[in-house]
């Protein structure tokens, strides 16, 4: 099912395909605008180095943008769309609620509800935490996510949108509500 969908403003970022020909043209033109110190054949190297993984595991579009009212906080979304082992069972509306289930059995602090997007019922959460990296290194994070199953009933959209900042979480969770409400499907966009 082609889709599409609005991204936020000032979002750098590139759309990942089944086309290696269509993807490298992306990580080049990213790599030419955002290079710093490194050549662009290496850092255009580097993003296509990401495009196998990020095609197996059904990413889309992968990037970042600004968020937040502080200088330098940065979001980083990913889109990505995986398919069900077979038709999902029963209305849109019954899987959104055992996602919602699921979804708050593996996280526990997140908050999680389903709500009614344009293209259909889905879940949001928002969760936060603490990660602790070598050398005493503290990374807050912030995450705002939504799971979308598809009116085809064999797959589900899942946008994700996590930055390092606390206080950026009220921007994080509004540029991620805007990206779902704009997802659409190609075939009926006007």
């Amino acid at each position: 099912m082609p889709l599409e969908i609005d991204l936020p403003p000032g979002f750098a970022g590139m759309p990942v395909g089944a086309d290696d020909k269509l993807n490298r043209g992306h990580a080049w033109m990213i790599a030419e605008n955002l290079t710093s110190g490194a050549s662009v054949e290496d850092f255009g190297r580097y993003l296509m180095a990401l495009v196998p993984t990020m095609q197996a595991n059904g990413i889309r579009v992968f990037g970042k943008f600004a968020v937040g009212t502080r200088k330098g906080d940065v979001a980083t979304l990913t889109l990505g769309v995986a398919q069900w082992p077979e038709t999902a069972p029963g209305s849109r509306d019954a899987l959104v609620a055992a996602m919602a289930e699921e979804y708050r059995g593996r996280h526990k602090r997140a908050v999680v509800q389903p709500v009614r997007l344009p293209i259909g019922p889905a879940i949001v959460a928002i969760s936060g935490g603490e990660f602790h990296l070598p050398r005493q290194d503290v990374r807050t994070q912030i995450k705002a996510e939504y799971q979308i199953p598809l009116p085809d009933g064999r797959s589900v959209v899942i946008l994700s949108v996590v930055a390092e900042s606390e206080d950026a979480w009220p921007a994080v969770a509004e540029a991620t509500a805007k990206v779902a409400w704009s997802l659409r499907s190609a075939e009926t966009a006007p």
